[in-house]
């Protein structure tokens, strides 16, 4: 019993006099995080175990970092704690992830964070391959031109081609149109296809509601959004074929350029923008230019217009709905002067109109504003369509006409 009564005594003593130390470290090795160990070195820097809990932290770090299954993961591990002591293994881990990726994304994403990893190659080549066969499942022409753009020195770029002319004809023959057939055969002056849509072009064909006029590229640039954005994605595709940028990075800003469009300013890379001419295409090119100037002008004065109508379209429906609840509250009102003998009206004129009636008779005459309205926008948009039918085959062959320089 004295024994048993000592031993207690001694726990007992050992437990009041454990350091506040000793209990911290107990702890962070109870819950075994990087965090727990990282908080006992917070609070005990020169503490007796500030050693070992920094060697768990490290340890636990690794192990964190080796579990690393995606590229996305590697990528904020690097942003977060950008230790180079890590940053090779890190890259591996990352290159072994991508590898086993099956979207584009993950790839884009190795290589504008990895570029410098001994496997940038190989992802490069996979994705290569990827963004040709996505643009073979696209049925647009746009799909395989971009790829082209990314990528003009491809190992894939005789097949591309051949599937780029190919929809560019399909193309071109539904559009019905003398332009889409001279871009046509600028294009593709190698395909199969050239002597039949030749034969589809008419001698000195023009152009109706269009005037003809000439244009220089330089002074069309500013004014046209659309020339614009085409000539930053040849610039961008000039700068991967002669190496003078970054070709990962000129990639990315045009797989930007293709899903989502250019928002806001171009890339820096694309001021200033260096297009020419395609050799003997000057005169062509100038007077096309003139006549996308004439047209995109005539387009913006039509969305102008059926802008303007569409306000005033907005503007007879609520003058409609604020009218019929006008002559619904008279015609309550009404009603409880003739049903009562007295009301909010006052007394009842015999000779004058209603103002219910009044009221009705307004409402026609929105409602009638409002056809006028409605058919007003109807033409317009039949006007856009109409002027689409050349607007969009002029626009393929100006594009047909430049080049990055």
């Amino acid at each position: 019993m004295k024994k048993a009564y000592l031993a207690v005594l001694a726990l007992v003593f050992a437990g009041c006099t454990t350091s506040p130390d000793i209990t911290a470290w107990n702890m962070a090795k109870s819950n075994n995080t990087a965090a727990a160990y990282q908080s006992y070195v917070q609070r005990y820097p020169k503490g007796d175990h500030a050693k070992e809990a920094q060697e768990q932290i490290e340890k636990t770090k690794m192990d964190h970092i080796r579990n690393l299954d995606s590229v996305a993961e590697c990528i904020r591990v690097m942003e977060t704690n950008p230790d180079p002591k890590i940053a090779a293994e890190v890259g591996d881990l990352a290159f072994k992830a991508a590898q086993k990726e099956t979207a584009m994304g993950p790839l884009i994403a190795f290589l504008a964070y990895f570029r410098n990893h001994g496997g940038a190659e190989t992802i490069r080549a996979r994705l290569e391959e990827m963004d040709f066969e996505n643009a073979r499942k696209d049925a647009s022409p746009a799909a395989m031109e971009y790829f082209l753009f990314r990528y003009p020195g491809s190992r894939f770029a005789g097949k591309a081609r051949e599937i780029l002319a190919e929809r560019s004809y399909v193309q071109v023959k539904a559009w019905g149109n003398q332009y889409g057939f001279k871009a046509f055969i600028v294009r593709f002056p190698e395909s199969p296809r050239v002597a039949e849509v030749q034969g589809w072009i008419k001698p000195s064909a023009t152009q109706a509601g269009i005037p003809g006029s000439r244009n220089t590229l330089s002074a069309v640039l500013d004014s046209s959004p659309w020339l614009k954005n085409y000539g930053c994605a040849l610039t961008l595709s000039s700068g991967i074929r002669k190496r003078t940028g970054d070709a990962d990075e000129l990639r990315h800003k045009l797989y930007e350029f293709e899903k989502l469009g250019p928002a806001g300013s171009l890339p820096a890379e694309c001021s200033p923008m260096t297009l020419a001419a395609r050799p003997g295409l000057d005169g062509p090119l100038d007077e096309a230019l003139g006549t996308l100037a004439a047209a995109e002008s005539q387009r913006k004065e039509l969305a102008s217009r059926w802008e303007i109508f569409r306000e005033r379209g907005e503007m007879a429906k609520t003058a409609i709905a604020a009218g019929t609840k006008v002559a619904n509250d008279l015609e309550t009102a009404e009603l409880s002067e003739e049903v009562l003998g007295s009301g909010p009206l006052g007394g009842l004129d015999a000779g004058r109109e209603k103002g219910s009636v009044s009221a009705r008779k307004a409402i026609e005459r929105f409602e009638a504003a409002e056809k006028v309205l409605q058919k007003n926008r109807e033409d317009i948009k039949r006007m856009l369509v109409d002027t689409d039918v050349f607007y969009k085959p002029l626009q393929y062959y100006v594009a047909s006409c430049i080049a990055g320089k």
